[in-house]
């Protein structure tokens, strides 16, 4: 290897922060909604809690308002201000890179493919706080395998209290337990979600399951011949979107790649199966894509490797399209192809016990 080579590899995170620093000055995207969610953010932060979920607009969770009220303090037309844009990036980019165990060449991928993801529609297309979504689900997967369920609760409520959609990748369980403790693990959950949406409801004005979604030429539902989406029509979706990622996880269960394949497999068929067409539908993708990769087993080959990172770029490429349906499924099976092995001899780091009930 040459010394520049020896160079980048050594102080590989230095640089990816650097250049994860001038991505976060460089884009200049207005985050859709987060003017309205600030604000909304204020009325819960004062205590104001009839006002936040007075209308059917707020489709997110109570953190998030409050998260949209932090990060957009210093801000001006709607953009954060520098500082957080910077952070945010830098956080990503290094925590992709933490989450390899020290690889180098595993490193680099991961730092490329977060950086390509920094340029495009992520974090700042809309919704910033919902990148923490896979991040929560794959930490609920961790702490249930070393038996810490009512941390595997903790962090499955706390990702609804972010997005009610969350409860979507509630089923990634399965990759380290079986269904009645990941169920009992869902009620803790659940009950910590309700805790938090409680004093809306009290509060004798939530319109949240009011809302009516429009829908998107070219979407599933449309081919299905909706023109509109309740949240009643949303199970159709819940099944399928949670269903495929109860079936990744429990055909990966006990291996460390599970993790990222099943919050994947729950954020991709969410984009497939929506009425709308949004870029921040993505950031959830953006994240586990990175993990993923980050989580690959050591004694896969190179070129299976390099595969995975192509196909998370190629997902960055179909977040940038018109064509969301079709190209979260083609990502889907690609990933599945390239970065998943169903059955292993071996893998570079012991199969994690499973719980069996």
């Amino acid at each position: 290897m040459t010394g520049v080579g020896v160079f980048l590899l050594r102080h590989r995170r230095w640089l990816a922060g650097l250049l994860a620093a001038l991505a976060g000055l460089v884009n200049r995207l207005t985050p859709l909604d987060l003017v309205q969610f600030s604000d909304l953010g204020r009325t819960v932060l004062a205590g104001r809690f009839d006002e936040a979920y007075a209308g059917t607009f707020t489709q997110a969770g109570p953190l998030q308002l409050v998260l949209s009220t932090v990060v957009l303090i210093g801000g001006h037309d709607g953009m954060p201000p520098a500082l957080p844009r910077v952070l945010v990036d830098v956080a990503l980019t290094l925590g992709a890179m933490a989450a390899c165990g020290g690889k180098p060449i595993r490193e680099g991928l991961v730092a490329v493919v977060t950086l390509l993801w920094l340029l495009g529609p992520v974090p700042w297309s809309g919704h910033p706080p919902e990148v923490l979504i896979p991040v929560l689900w794959a930490a609920a997967v961790a702490s249930e395998e070393r038996g810490r369920w009512w941390a595997s609760g903790a962090a499955l409520g706390v990702s609804a209290l972010i997005t009610p959609l969350a409860v979507l990748g509630y089923p990634c369980l399965l990759a380290a337990t079986g269904p009645v403790r990941a169920a009992r693990t869902m009620v803790a959950a659940t009950g910590i979600a309700v805790l938090g949406y409680l004093p809306f409801v009290l509060s004798g004005r939530f319109g949240m399951f009011g809302h009516v979604w429009p829908v998107v030429p070219g979407t599933v539902p449309y081919q299905l011949g909706l023109h509109e989406m309740t949240w009643w029509a949303r199970l159709g979706q819940a099944v399928v979107v949670a269903g495929g990622c109860a079936l990744v996880a429990y055909l990966l269960r006990g291996r460390p790649v599970a993790m990222a394949a099943a919050p994947l497999t729950a954020a991709l068929l969410r984009v497939a199966t929506d009425p709308q067409q949004v870029d921040y539908y993505w950031l959830p993708v953006s994240v586990g894509t990175v993990l993923l990769i980050a989580l690959l087993p050591e004694d896969f080959p190179a070129w299976r490797q390099v595969s995975t990172a192509v196909m998370g770029y190629l997902t960055m490429l179909a977040a940038t399209t018109d064509h969301y349906m079709p190209g979260a499924l083609l990502c889907s099976a690609g990933f599945l192809l390239a970065g998943v092995r169903l059955r292993s001899r071996s893998l570079s780091r012991p199969t994690a016990p499973v719980r069996s009930l």
